[in-house]
């Protein structure tokens, strides 16, 4: 019997099984997550859910730009650019109320995307926002 050993190449990706829990946490919410990142930013949350999408699209693990674009994606969701000048928002975040139902829906994702980031190891300790 012969064997030949097992040579691992690039297309032979282990993915970390963190990332695989981000990944299913996005596929189980990306719906909410568009209509969140649309809602808060505009066209701009638009065409970054759409770049995220993309990134997910490829085989492998995941690529440094998508995980630029989840980290951007959690800022739109934490409201960090609110009150940034030099940020153009042309989403409706002003005409949300502090009581409208979205806004506790909002929260959820943004507590359950930055779990997600925490557990795939793209947001260490020292980028955790102070409780």
């Amino acid at each position: 019997m012969f064997y030949t050993k097992f040579n691992h190449g690039d297309e032979c990706r282990v993915v970390p099984t963190g990332e695989l829990a981000l990944r299913s946490f996005l596929a189980r919410h990306g719906e909410a997550l568009g209509h969140a990142a649309a809602l808060l930013a505009g066209n701009r949350g638009e065409r970054l859910i759409n770049a995220i999408r993309d990134g997910l699209d490829q085989p492998g693990r995941m690529a440094r730009r998508v995980r630029c674009l989840l980290l951007e994606l959690r800022r739109i969701l934490l409201l960090d650019h609110a009150y940034d000048d030099a940020w153009d928002d042309t989403g409706s975040l002003a005409m949300l109320e502090p009581d409208d139902p979205i806004v506790s829906d909002i929260c959820l994702l943004a507590d359950g995307l930055h779990d997600a980031l925490h557990g795939a190891g793209i947001i260490e300790v020292s980028d955790e926002r102070a409780a």
